[in-house]
C-alpha cells in the first residue's frame, strides 16, 4: 500500500481521526474540502492547532448551537494525547508483555496440556500481537499524530491490531462453547474435544481473523496533510465508508459473538442450578475432583469473558455514538480515551487472572521458575569446578 499523497486539509478532518492510533481512528472520514457534505464552512470540523478558538456545532438541522471555547480546550486534549495516554499505554504494554510471555512459556513447558490451556495460550499470543504494535501507537501519540515509520509498517501494525480484535473475540466465543460442552454435555462430541483438534480449531480461528482483517489493510494509509504532517490512519473518504467499516468491525468483533457467549453461560448457569437443586433434594453433593476441576476452569473462563466484555463494550459503544455526533466535545474525548485505555488494559490483566484463578497455573509457574533456578545453580557449580580444576 503506497503512501497517500493527496493534499488533505487538516482543518477539514475531525481532530481525532488524525491523532488516534489507526485501528481506533476508523470512525471519522477524512474529507478533502470543509464544505463537502458537512454544511457550511462555519459548521465544518476545525483544526485544534495553536491557541485558536474551537466552535462546536450540533449539526445542520437549524436547531444547533455554537459553543466557543478558548485554547484551554486544545491544551487539555493535547496533554491527554501526547503525555497521559502514551504513559498509561506504556505501563500496560510493559506489564502485559511480561505477563503474557510467562503464560505462553508456562503452557509450552507443560507436558500434560488441557484443552483450556490451548485456548489460553492462543489468547496470550493474541495479546502479545496486540502489544507489539503498542510502541508504535505510543510514538505516534507522543508526536501529536505524526507517523515516521513508513507506509508498509503502518499497514502491518494496523492489521495486526485489528487481527487481535477478531482473534480474541473468536477464541473467547469458542472457549465458551467448549466450557458448555465440558460441563453440560461432557459425553457429546468427545471425539472433537482433543488436544490436536483444539489446536486445529485455533489455527482456523487465526486464519479466519487474517481474512477478516483485509478491509483494514485496504483502507489504512499514511495521509499527508497540508502542513506536512504524515499520519497513519484509516482513509475513509465518505460517510458511507465510515458507517460500513464501523458496523463491520463492531458487529464482527463484539456484537455478534456476545450473544453466543451469553447463551453458553446462561445454559451453564441453568445446568449448575439444576444440579444443585437435585443434589440438595438428595441430601448430597458431588464433590469429585474431576467435577471440581471442570467447575474451576469454567469459572476462570467466565471471569475472562467478563473482563473481555467490560473492557471492549465502552469502546464499541463510543464508536457507534461517534457516528451520531458532528463535533466531539471534551466529555466525549475523555470518554473515548478512557475506553481506549480500558480496551488495551485487558491485555495486561488477563495473564494475572490466569495465575490468580487457577491454582494449577500457580504450581506450573513456580515449577518453571524453580527449574530455571536449579539450572542456574548447576551452571554456577560447573563454572566453579572448572575454575578450581584450572588452578
Amino acid at each position: 500500500m503506497q503512501q497517500d499523497q493527496r493534499d488533505h486539509g487538516r482543518n477539514a478532518s475531525p481532530p481525532e481521526s488524525r491523532l488516534r492510533q489507526p485501528i481506533h481512528a476508523s470512525i471519522n472520514a477524512v474529507i478533502d474540502e470543509p464544505d463537502s457534505g458537512r454544511g457550511s464552512a462555519d459548521d465544518s470540523p476545525v483544526s485544534l492547532s495553536g491557541d485558536s478558538t474551537v466552535m462546536l456545532s450540533s449539526g445542520d438541522d437549524g436547531k444547533g448551537f455554537a459553543l466557543v471555547e478558548t485554547g484551554h480546550y486544545y491544551q487539555v486534549i493535547s496533554a491527554a494525547e501526547t503525555i497521559i495516554l502514551p504513559s498509561l499505554i506504556g505501563i500496560i504494554c510493559s506489564t502485559g508483555f511480561i505477563g503474557n510471555i510467562l503464560i505462553v512459556i508456562t503452557i509450552i513447558r507443560t507436558k500434560k496440556k488441557s484443552i483450556p490451556d490451548i485456548y489460553i495460550c492462543n489468547l496470550a499470543i493474541a495479546d502479545l500481537v496486540h502489544i507489539i504494535g503498542m510502541p508504535f501507537l505510543i510514538h505516534q501519540w507522543a508526536r501529536g499524530g505524526e507517523w515516521v515509520f513508513g507506509s508498509p509498517l503502518c499497514n502491518i501494525i494496523t492489521s495486526l491490531d485489528t487481527c487481535n480484535q477478531f482473534a480474541c473475540s473468536a477464541i473467547m466465543t469458542v472457549m465458551s462453547l467448549d466450557r458448555y460442552l465440558a460441563l453440560v454435555q461432557p459425553f457429546r462430541l468427545t471425539h472433537l474435544r482433543t488436544i490436536s483438534k483444539t489446536i486445529r480449531v485455533n489455527l482456523c480461528l487465526w486464519i479466519a481473523s487474517l481474512i477478516l482483517v483485509f478491509p483494514a489493510w485496504v483502507y489504512t494509509k499514511v495521509i499527508k496533510f497540508k502542513d506536512g504532517l504524515e499520519s497513519c490512519a484509516f482513509d475513509l473518504t465518505s460517510p458511507d465508508h465510515v458507517l460500513w467499516y464501523t458496523l463491520y468491525l463492531t458487529k464482527t468483533t463484539f456484537f455478534f459473538p456476545l450473544p453466543l457467549i451469553f447463551i453458553c453461560y446462561i445454559l451453564i448457569l441453568c445446568y449448575t442450578w439444576e444440579m444443585y437443586q437435585q443434589n440438595k433434594k438428595a441430601g448430597c453433593y458431588n464433590t469429585g475432583i474431576p467435577r471440581q476441576r471442570v467447575m474451576r476452569l469454567t469459572k476462570m473462563v467466565l471471569v475472562l469473558v467478563g473482563v473481555f466484555v467490560v473492557s471492549a463494550a465502552p469502546y464499541h459503544v463510543i464508536q457507534l455514538v461517534n457516528l451520531r455526533i458532528s463535533q466531539p466535545t471534551l466529555a466525549f474525548y475523555v470518554s473515548y480515551y478512557s475506553a481506549i485505555c480500558l480496551s488495551y488494559a485487558s491485555s495486561s490483566i488477563n495473564p494475572f487472572l490466569y495465575i490468580l484463578l487457577s491454582g494449577n497455573f500457580q504450581k506450573r509457574l513456580s515449577q518453571c521458575t524453580s527449574i530455571k533456578v536449579k539450572m542456574t545453580e548447576r551452571e554456577v557449580n560447573n563454572i566453579e569446578n572448572t575454575m578450581k580444576s584450572s588452578f
